[in-house]
């Protein structure tokens, strides 16, 4: 075989290659790669807290195989054990399996998400209640995809309410890393799915 066919015939198979590697980007970036940081607007009403008023209460809007929980989950769990030896109750929402939560999830009661907040931007993300009942924070833990005690929105939120302060921040525009929650399980008791 002629030199020049040889190279050709690797040129093409090269060629083909290439192409193919560049379809399979393409089409894996389509199916399974999207931008999870994204603009989003929280606004929800007022709704009862999950616990009886008395106390600080914080629902942690939660969905384990979200790449942006990943960033948030050490906080959270280290968050939540600090704030509730402070007296501040915890429950969890958004996602009801158990499956892929961290252990201190997974302990928090579910509150299911009330139909009047069915619009919920997406998870992670966070309601909290002042110890009157009365909705003071709903969005997202921080800015990015990474939350620490540095960068949390929560932390000034929950000191402030512990300090008797008034907060109202029940809307708020944001740039945040959130992923879509699933439908809500109809087919669960509601009886089981309250704290």
């Amino acid at each position: 075989m002629n030199i020049w066919v040889r190279r050709l015939l690797v040129s093409l198979a090269l060629l083909v290659w290439a192409a193919g590697l560049g379809w399979a980007y393409w089409w894996f970036e389509g199916r399974y790669i999207k931008s999870f940081e994204r603009p989003a607007f929280f606004q929800a009403e007022q709704v009862a807290p999950p616990f009886a008023p008395g106390q600080v209460q914080v629902v942690h809007v939660w969905q384990s195989n979200c790449p942006c929980s990943a960033g948030h989950e050490a906080y959270v769990e280290e968050m939540t054990a600090r704030f509730a030896g402070r007296g501040v109750r915890f429950a969890r929402s958004g996602q009801y399996s158990t499956v892929g939560l961290s252990a201190g999830l997974k302990e928090l009661p579910y509150w299911p998400i009330p139909e009047v907040w069915a619009d919920w931007p997406g998870a992670p993300s966070i309601a909290i209640w002042a110890a009157d009942g009365s909705l003071a924070y709903v969005g997202p833990y921080s800015d990015g995809a990474h939350c620490s005690a540095d960068s949390s929105f929560v932390e000034p939120v929950l000191q402030a309410l512990l300090d008797g302060r008034a907060v109202n921040i029940t809307q708020q525009d944001s740039v945040s890393c959130l992923c879509d929650l699933p439908a809500v399980e109809k087919s669960i008791d509601e009886r089981t799915r309250q704290p």
